[in-house]
């Protein structure tokens, strides 16, 4: 199983393993919850849509095209 260590100004640094199972790069965000007596992270959304893609619902497909044509119609 692999480990972390906490330094001294109350940092991790995740195992590459850990960071290319889950994707996880330079500058993406994680989610933090405690759990009973565990730490929970979570690879955060990029944006707002892509959380509500976890849903699955059909709902909200194909919505990032609309709001880009919508936001190109502000600008005129």
């Amino acid at each position: 199983m692999p480990t972390a260590t906490v330094s001294s100004k109350s940092q991790i640094a995740l195992p590459a393993e850990i960071r290319r199972r889950l994707g996880i790069r330079p500058g993406d965000r994680l989610t933090i919850e405690v759990e009973d007596e565990h730490i929970v992270l979570h690879k955060a959304p990029a944006s707002d849509l892509e959380a509500l893609r976890a849903f699955r619902s059909p709902l909200w497909q194909g919505q990032e095209t609309e709001l880009a044509t919508v936001r190109d119609e502000w600008d005129k």
